[in-house]
C-alpha cells in the first residue's frame, strides 16, 4: 500500500513537471491524438489551442485529422470559457508538427513528428474593451462541435 501512494505520488510530481509538448507526446502515443491549450504567460487573454494525431492512426481510419482540428478549437475556448472570458478572436488554423526526439549517450535514436492544428485565440471579458472581430464564445464553440461531429460522421461514411 504504501508503495503504491510512493509510486502515485511520484507519478503527480512527473506530470507536473512535464511540457506541454511532453505531455502531448506521451498522449499522441496512447491514443492517436493529442491536444492542450496554452496560456500566454505575458500577455492577458491570449491562448494556444493545438492537437496533433498520429498519421499511422489516421491512414488506418482510426483518426479523422479535420476532426482533431475542430477539437482543438472546441478544447481551447472551452479553457477561454472556463478562465471567464466571454467573447473571442480566433486565428487559424496552422499547421503544426509535434517532434519527439530521443538520444542516447548524445546520439539520436529515433525522432518522431506528430502533424497537427494549432489556433491562436484572444479572449475577452464582459466590460473590456474587445477587437471588433469578437464573438460570443457558446456559439463558437457550438460550431466546432458541429463540424467536429460532421467531418467524424463523414469519415465514418467512407468506410
Amino acid at each position: 500500500m504504501r508503495k503504491t501512494m510512493i509510486l502515485a505520488m511520484l507519478l503527480l510530481l512527473l506530470a507536473g513537471a512535464c511540457s506541454s509538448a511532453e505531455r502531448m507526446s506521451y498522449q499522441v502515443r496512447g491514443t492517436g491524438v493529442a491536444y492542450d491549450t496554452v496560456k500566454d504567460a505575458k500577455a492577458p487573454g491570449l491562448y494556444q489551442a493545438q492537437g496533433v494525431y498520429d498519421t499511422d492512426d489516421a491512414k488506418k481510419g482510426k483518426v479523422v485529422p479535420e476532426e482533431v482540428r475542430w477539437r482543438a478549437l472546441y478544447k481551447g475556448l472551452e479553457t477561454l470559457q472556463k478562465d471567464g472570458y466571454e467573447t473571442a478572436t480566433v486565428s487559424g488554423p496552422a499547421g503544426m508538427s509535434l517532434n519527439r526526439t530521443v538520444s542516447q549517450a548524445g546520439a539520436v535514436i529515433s525522432t518522431t513528428t506528430w502533424p497537427g492544428f494549432v489556433y491562436v485565440l484572444h479572449g475577452y471579458r464582459k466590460g473590456e474593451s474587445a477587437a471588433p472581430s469578437a464573438k460570443p464564445i457558446p456559439p463558437l464553440m457550438e460550431e466546432a462541435n458541429r463540424r467536429a461531429y460532421a467531418a467524424a460522421e463523414r469519415a465514418a461514411a467512407k468506410k
